[in-house]
């Protein structure tokens, strides 16, 4: 008795394995080889049939003998067959895994591109359009205060010529922080130099900077990135790390420009943290940026030593 249940769960067991090798047969695009298996799985099915038939009817095995020797041969072939060809069911998973990341590549490369013509577009505008009417505005109270006032309508005056100063000065600021000029007339070297200068005025940190670019422009796209990236770096120090010295090294050879970000935070346990799945963080957007560009990126952290970021950008991107 309990040999019948036993064969009968094979059996059961047989045609829920047959059934799903069926299934994923199309959903490997009719492979050869998984179909080579999916006859291994029916034959075993047909052979585990005939094999228990003896223990539920009064049927004798030498009735079907020849039967159920060529279903474990063919089983046994079609079995070493799949499995010769199972190689190209692996090709074709590493192809869409390529294809795949090709397309995020793709996508994130346009999103960066639309995201920084959509800023110089906004800088543009703030710059051209708003920037001359507050302009245009400051004259007309200049005229105003020329007119010998009297000293309330006097205090009124410098009033709004300060306003008007301070605005005109932070739309500058903002559209700076849009498109700064800096990036696009004299490139990354310059641009950084120029940010972590501003920085440094606040006398909050002590930045080292060192770069032997000499004035050499890469690709504006790529320049656009690593500056983003760079401002982000330094204002997450700035805000959250607890650090006091920041630390920025710009260099080139002959195959890669690399930056190399260090600072002497409270650092983090790297293990606890994968920068390439921790959607909406800062690491996140950082890495997201940098790998749209095909560029390496490495995070090192350890607790109490603080923590570092190192970008390569190869000349050739190719790859």
């Amino acid at each position: 008795m309990f040999l019948k249940i036993v064969l009968l769960l094979t059996v059961i067991f047989q045609i829920f394995a047959a059934i799903v090798s069926l299934k994923l047969t199309k959903k490997t695009k009719y492979n050869l080889s998984w179909i080579f298996i999916s006859l291994c799985f029916a034959s075993l099915l047909m052979r585990m049939v005939l094999e228990a038939l003896p223990f539920y009817f009064d049927v004798q095995p030498t009735y079907y003998r020849m039967l159920y020797v060529w279903l474990g041969v063919s089983s046994a072939t079609f079995f070493a067959v799949g499995l010769v060809l199972i190689s190209k069911i692996f090709n074709y998973m590493d192809k869409m895994e390529k294809e795949k990341r090709a397309a995020e590549k793709r996508y994130l490369s346009v999103v960066v591109q639309t995201e920084e013509l959509e800023r110089k577009r906004l800088a543009k505008d703030l710059h051209d359009g708003l920037g001359p009417l507050l302009s245009n505005v400051k004259m007309s109270v200049s005229v105003l205060k020329k007119q010998k006032p009297n000293k309330f309508s006097k205090e009124v005056l410098d009033n709004m010529d300060n306003v008007i100063l301070e605005s005109i000065k932070s739309i500058k600021d903002i559209s700076n922080n849009l498109s700064p000029h800096v990036l696009e007339n004299f490139g990354l070297e310059k641009a950084i130099s120029n940010f972590l200068q501003k920085v440094n005025a606040t006398k909050s940190h002590k930045i080292e900077y060192l770069s032997n670019l000499k004035g050499l422009r890469i690709d504006p796209s790529i320049e656009a990135v690593m500056y983003r990236v760079l401002c982000e770096l330094v204002n997450n120090t700035v805000k959250h790390a607890k650090a006091s010295k920041i630390y920025v090294n710009l260099q080139n050879d002959v195959y890669s420009v690399t930056l190399d970000y260090r600072d002497n935070c409270k650092g983090f346990e790297m293990n606890r943290l994968d920068v390439s799945e921790e959607k909406g963080s800062g690491l996140h957007n950082i890495y997201s940026r940098v790998i749209s560009l095909k560029c390496k990126i490495d995070f090192i952290s350890v607790p109490g030593k603080g923590t570092e970021v190192k970008i390569q950008i190869p000349f050739s991107n190719e790859d």
